[in-house]
């Protein structure tokens, strides 16, 4: 292998249009590649740049062609940050890492993003003769700033001793731990409170889904009024509400007909 300073002087040998020489001298002092490595493999990776919000799912793909004929050859991949070089690893479920040999090809897929995964990507595709580094991909998440509260039904009419449910989705983080969701009740005098009192309801939560119900057992006339999710993310003081749901709820003109199917 040649000096780092040889590799380094020549960038554009490396077949990587890269335009930043420090990610070419990376390439070449920690993967050990040979000065004529771009005659033996040339990497495709695309796209150049993503920019996502925070939660969503990127995926960036490599395909090389060989000028050989190549059997054996291994791919890498690695992330620049605040100028810290680490190589990326599949040991979460977040992370996917696959190829194809047939294609010769291998993609690297980030579920449910956060902040933290932007920076450049880096494939490196190798062969026994030395490694040869993609073209990178600049990976910019852009932090929440609107968890876009959706909330149904509108409204809903109903008789005594019925149960009625209302649905809340959002947009969700990464670390959901510090997320929560409340549900408030505004009377038929539109004050607010709040509702605790397990006995009376159903409450679901599934923060991975962007998820929330809450269902009013045998209801009666006091529980006409509006009500309205909150989601919140207690670490941004970032919250937002739902458009709320009106309910009505109906005494029985003839109570006996009132009764739990």
């Amino acid at each position: 292998m040649g000096s780092a300073g040889g590799l380094c002087s020549s960038p554009k040998a490396w077949g990587c249009g890269w335009n930043v020489v420090r990610l070419l001298c990376f390439a070449a002092i920690s993967w050990g590649a040979a000065e004529n490595i771009a005659a033996v493999i040339v990497v495709n990776q695309t796209p150049p740049s993503i920019r996502a919000m925070e939660g969503s799912e990127f995926t960036i793909e490599c395909s090389f062609t060989t000028r050989n004929n190549l059997t054996k050859w291994f791919a890498e991949w690695y992330k620049i940050r605040n100028n810290v070089t680490a190589k990326v690893n599949n040991v979460t479920d977040r992370i996917i890492l696959s190829a194809d040999t047939e294609k010769r090809s291998l993609s690297l897929t980030v579920k449910k993003a956060d902040v933290t995964d932007s920076g450049s990507y880096i494939c490196g595709l190798g062969s026994k003769d030395g490694t040869s580094p993609g073209t990178g991909t600049e990976v910019t998440i852009d932090e929440i700033t609107d968890l876009m509260v959706n909330q149904t039904p509108t409204s809903v009419s109903d008789l005594e001793r019925s149960e009625l449910t209302m649905n809340c989705t959002y947009k969700t983080v990464n670390n959901h731990s510090p997320m929560y969701v409340r549900w408030y009740n505004y009377g038929t005098e539109g004050l607010k409170q709040e509702l605790v009192k397990e006995s009376d309801m159903i409450r679901m939560l599934h923060l991975d889904n962007g998820f929330a119900s809450l269902t009013l057992k045998n209801v009666n006339s006091s529980n006409t009024g509006t009500y309205m999710c909150e989601v919140g993310i207690t670490a941004r003081n970032l919250s937002g509400n739902g458009t709320g749901t009106q309910v009505t709820i109906s005494k029985c003109q003839q109570p006996h007909t009132c009764f739990l199917l």
